[in-house]
Order: C-alpha cells, then sequence, then structure tokens
C-alpha cells in the first residue's frame, strides 16, 4: 500500500497519504425522513431525520441524486454533491473507547455500523478508507465494471445538532466535529448497481495534497488562512457547498458561526420587509409582493419543496400567520392571501389595512413535514393535484417545475366560480380541470385518484391541499388504494376556526400545571402564553414543529403533518386538542 510521503507549502507541512486500499462494501442502506423517535434524547420527538436508515441485500440503483428510496431531510443535502455518505465503520470501536463518552449508557447498543445515517460502511480486514487516505476528488469504481457505478469524493460531513438528539449527548456534534470522525459525501458520475459484498476500487486521484483531514483543519480549526481559503477556492472536485462556504470566510474576513448547526439554534430569524405590489386577483383573493434591503444568506435564499413564510403584522405585531410562497425567494417573493369568511382579523387586515410601502416581520417557515421521496424520475411518474380553492397557493411552485421538466401531471381545481380561481391564468390549460360550483360542477376525488398497478414501486403521486373536508376524503381514498406516505402529499390552508374547538384541560408532567385551553385559543397559544417555549412554524398542521408528545388522555388529532404511528403518543399543539383533560410533556 505504500507509506504517505511529507509535503511542505506556504501553508503547512503535512503528509500525503498513500492510494487507499481496494475495499468491500460491509453494509448499503438508505432511509425514509421520520421523526427522531424514542431512544433519542429529550425532544427529538419534534426533529425529523433520514439517518435511521435500513440495510440492504439485493442490489440497490445509484442514481444522480443518489440510492433510489434514500430521502433528506435538510434541503441543502439534496444537492448531488451530497448524493452518498460514507462512514469509516473502524471508528465505531474508537466511539466505544472515547473518554468524553465514559458515563454515555448503552454504548455497546449506540455504536453502530449505521448509527451516523450512512449509506455505505466499507471493509478491507486492516486499515481501510478513512478521512486520513481519501482525498477531495477521489473516483472511485463502486460496484460490478459492466454495470457498477463510479462517484467522486466531493466533501466532508458536517455533524448537525441531530446528533445529539441521536446519541443522548448534547455536545455529541461537536466531539464528531474535533476528532475529525465525520464521514464524507460522494457526488455521482456514472449511475449503476451497488449491493453488499461489491468492491469498491480507486481509479483517479485529481488532488494528492488534500486528504479529507487537511480539508477539515481549514474547515474547522485554521479556519481564516486565507492562502488556504483561496486554494480551497479552486480545488478540482469540491463540493459547491464547501466552495461557497470557503469564498464567504475570504468575502468577510471571518469564519461564520457553527453554533446554530451544532447546537441546534435554527431559529429562523424575523427579518423587515416591505409590501411593493398589492393586486386583486379575485374577489376574495389578493396577492401580495414583498421584499427586503436585508443581506440574505445563499443557505436560505433559495426555497425548496412547497415553501411557506411566517408574517408578523398588525398592531403591535398582534397578528402572526403562516402562507405559502406562489413564487420567489427569500429577497422577494408573492404570496397569494384569501379573505377568510371566519376571519380572526388577519386577512381582513391585510387585505384592508396594509398598504404598499409598509413593513411588517417576515421569517422563513419550517419546511413541511411530509415524507418526500418523489424527486427522482419524475418523468416516469404521473402527478395529479387535488385543490379546493386558495389551496393552489401551495403547489404553484411544484407545478411550474414539473412543466418545465416536461412531467405528466394533471390539475383538478375546485372553485366557487371561475371568477373565484385565483392564479388560474398560470395554470396549464390542457392539464388543468377546473370544477365551479356555480356551474354545478362538482370535483368527485375517487374519480380522479387512480388506482395502482404496483403499490411497492407506485407510478403516481397525488397532491392535495384545500379545506379539511377534501383533505380527508382525498387521504382515505388514497389510503383505500394502498398509496405509500411517501407518495402523498397533504397541505391545510387554515382558517378563522384553525385550532379552535371544544374546550379542554391539560396537565404539563414535567411542572404538574393545569391549564386551560378555551373553545376559542388552541393548545399552542396556551403553552406559548404560558412561559413553554414550543416551536412553531405554519400554525395550521402542516409542518409539524409544534409537535408535543402526549402520556394520557384522549387527542383528537387534525393536521397532516403526523403519521398514524406518530399520533399514538404525539400531538400537534396548534390544531388538535383533547378531549376532557391530557397530560403533555415538553
Amino acid at each position: 500500500m505504500g507509506s504517505p510521503t511529507t509535503t511542505t507549502t506556504t501553508t503547512e507541512s503535512y503528509l500525503v497519504p498513500p492510494p487507499p486500499p481496494t475495499v468491500t462494501v460491509l453494509s448499503l442502506r438508505t432511509g425514509k425522513v421520520r421523526a427522531l423517535g424514542a431512544g433519542a434524547g429529550a425532544g427529538a420527538k419534534k426533529l425529523t431525520s433520514a439517518i435511521n436508515k435500513q440495510p440492504h441485500r439485493e442490489p440497490v440503483w445509484l442514481a444522480k441524486s443518489g440510492f433510489v428510496g434514500d430521502e433528506r431531510d435538510h434541503p441543502p443535502h439534496r444537492s448531488p454533491d451530497n448524493a452518498v455518505h460514507q462512514y469509516d465503520a473502524a471508528h465505531y470501536d474508537a466511539w466505544k473507547d472515547e473518554a468524553e463518552l465514559s458515563n454515555l449508557p448503552e454504548k455497546e447498543k449506540r455504536f453502530v455500523v449505521g448509527a451516523f445515517g450512512e449509506n455505505i460502511s466499507t471493509s478491507r480486514g486492516g486499515e481501510g478508507l478513512s478521512e486520513r487516505n481519501v482525498c477531495v476528488g477521489d473516483v472511485f469504481k463502486l460496484g460490478a465494471e459492466a454495470d457498477g457505478a463510479v462517484v467522486q469524493v466531493s466533501m466532508t460531513r458536517q455533524p448537525c445538532f441531530k446528533l445529539n438528539h441521536r446519541f443522548g449527548y448534547k455536545k455529541m456534534s461537536s466531539l464528531v466535529q474535533n476528532t475529525g470522525r465525520t464521514g464524507w459525501l460522494y457526488r455521482v458520475l456514472r449511475e449503476g448497481w451497488v449491493q453488499e459484498g461489491a468492491q469498491m476500487e480507486l481509479v483517479e486521484r485529481i488532488n494528492p495534497t488534500w486528504p479529507l483531514s487537511r480539508l477539515q483543519h481549514y474547515l474547522y480549526t485554521d479556519r481564516n488562512n486565507s492562502e488556504a481559503l483561496c486554494q480551497l477556492t479552486k480545488l478540482p472536485g469540491l463540493g459547491e457547498e464547501m466552495v461557497t462556504l470557503f469564498q464567504k470566510r475570504l468575502e468577510q474576513g471571518q469564519a461564520e458561526d457553527m453554533n446554530g448547526r451544532l447546537g441546534g439554534d435554527v431559529a429562523a430569524p424575523w427579518r423587515s420587509y416591505r409590501l411593493v405590489d398589492k393586486v386583486d386577483l379575485t374577489p376574495r383573493v389578493k396577492k401580495f409582493v414583498f421584499a427586503t434591503e436585508e443581506d440574505i444568506d445563499d443557505d436560505v435564499l433559495r426555497l425548496g419543496h412547497f415553501p411557506h413564510v411566517r408574517v408578523k403584522f398588525g398592531p403591535e405585531g398582534k397578528f402572526t400567520r403562516a402562507y405559502s410562497v406562489v413564487c420567489g425567494d427569500m429577497k422577494s417573493f408573492e404570496l397569494g392571501v384569501a379573505r377568510d369568511d371566519n376571519s380572526r382579523g388577519g386577512s381582513a387586515y391585510l387585505h384592508d389595512n396594509l398598504a404598499v410601502g409598509d413593513t411588517l416581520q417576515v421569517a422563513r417557515g419550517h419546511t413541511a413535514a411530509n415524507n418526500w421521496a418523489v424527486e427522482q424520475e419524475l418523468h416516469a411518474k404521473r402527478h395529479v393535484f387535488i385543490i379546493g380553492g386558495v389551496g393552489v397557493t401551495a403547489f404553484m411552485g411544484e407545478i411550474r417545475t414539473l412543466a418545465t421538466q416536461c412531467a405528466q401531471f394533471e390539475i383538478h381545481y375546485a372553485v366557487r366560480s371561475r371568477a373565484d380561481a385565483a392564479f388560474l391564468n398560470q395554470l396549464p390549460k390542457m392539464q388543468t380541470c377546473v370544477y365551479a360550483k356555480n356551474e354545478g360542477a362538482r370535483l368527485n376525488v375517487k374519480e380522479v385518484v387512480p388506482l395502482l398497478e404496483d403499490t411497492a414501486s407506485p407510478d403516481v403521486v397525488i397532491y392535495c391541499c384545500g379545506p379539511s373536508g377534501l383533505i380527508e376524503e382525498t387521504r382515505n381514498i388514497t389510503r383505500e388504494l394502498g398509496y405509500p406516505r411517501s407518495h402523498t402529499y397533504f397541505e391545510e390552508f387554515g382558517g378563522g376556526a384553525t385550532g379552535t374547538g371544544d374546550p379542554f384541560e391539560v396537565e404539563v408532567e414535567s411542572t404538574g400545571k393545569v391549564l386551560q385551553v378555551p373553545q376559542e385559543k388552541s393548545l399552542l397559544q396556551i403553552l406559548s402564553e404560558s412561559g413553554f417555549d414550543i416551536d412553531s412554524s405554519c400554525e395550521v398542521g402542516n409542518c409539524g414543529s409544534c409537535m408535543v408528545e402526549y402520556c394520557k388522555g384522549e387527542v383528537v388529532h387534525k393536521g397532516v403533518a403526523l403519521d398514524d404511528e406518530e399520533k399514538k403518543d404525539t400531538m400537534l399543539a396548534c390544531v388538535s386538542r383533547g378531549k376532557g383533560r391530557i397530560t403533555i410533556t415538553c
């Protein structure tokens, strides 16, 4: 295998690693986005992740976007540079012997292959692949010569706060970073079949002086070394995320704050936006365009699937509402807001009082909690949108994307009248069917939801947003037809009665305090008013941010963010309600 050689540059002296050995795939895993759930640290049920990956014995197709069936929760992680995550299996023994974790219980069970959410681990019997002998830009053949894949190392994996919950140790993410046992990422150069037991062989090394351990040195230790940063921004094969990060350091003259990534202080900041345009679209719906003069970082500028924002407005900011973004980004975006017949004041204020030039506060909303696995093979899928009224705003971006990709899709749009059909002129005519109530037309959900030929590998995706009745009917029908949750997406647009209902009592287990939840308020409002720090975002049951655990009592579940398993011991504080008295932990 050879021995490392020492090279000296103007930045430092370091060891140039020899080419790594050919290794065998020990484990191949994929995972769906789920709540971290029981067994993780406190508060983990409010967090979603695809870290709980399951092993595969059979071959799995590795596409440009990653292994088929593998999901990624955080939008930036869906980049082609993040297609495959590898972790050195030898690290697990090191974790079991880690002095800082000496009091951590059940280490033997916690630190096993797959615990860090890797797609692949490899083994050779001696030293295999690690951050010390794998270089940025290394190209590996993965699998058989004829139909295997070819991958290229793009960057080191950056640990985040979810590892703290995963392992039940609040400094775990920092410890991973400090030890360098991070794992690394690949982009896919050639798609192919991969399976456990496949050979993994280095076929090209373009940056022999840049092992991942050296990249980590400038990423986490010598963070403001301008000479090294300049080299890294031009390093062939380095992932776009890293290049952008190092460019920012050079421009700003300092490294970024890592506390949010490592500790979980990731609450979206409120920023000032000005209303620059306000237009009547229908008798009930107005278009609002907002823009900000504040600088927006690239990692939060672009909006992903089904984006929404939280808006704070009115006298002393008394109203806080969440709205779907029709188009734009966090620099400038467009909303479509309907005047609610049962408005609690929010939509009425926007319609009647907010004028062009006025300012308000906006925060980016959290990603919806639905498991989303349909980015791959869009052309091979049929996309069916079932929409009621202003619910069209939830899917305008998705429809535009599908149209540009020439994907097969259809839109079923139920409205009071054609005059009430907001954004109809932006929907493709050939794919859109309007059901106007005043014309006697009715949207029959059973007729528009297709039967599945193969429930294990569906070729249809269902999207639905509208009033609760439409949501419930569509959800029941897709369940009866065997649609997996990964191929259905639901959003509710809320209204004046969202989160309200029969009064009930809630006991907070940690304090013993009993709170009264009146008819006109949600559990989320009462908990917040009582000093409990409950995260929230959409506030209509779509995103899952306000999830709390309940341990006693009967809950009437509302919203779309939880699956049946999660409903057994968690509830959405923004919309769900108890019967009589319930006990929660928060």
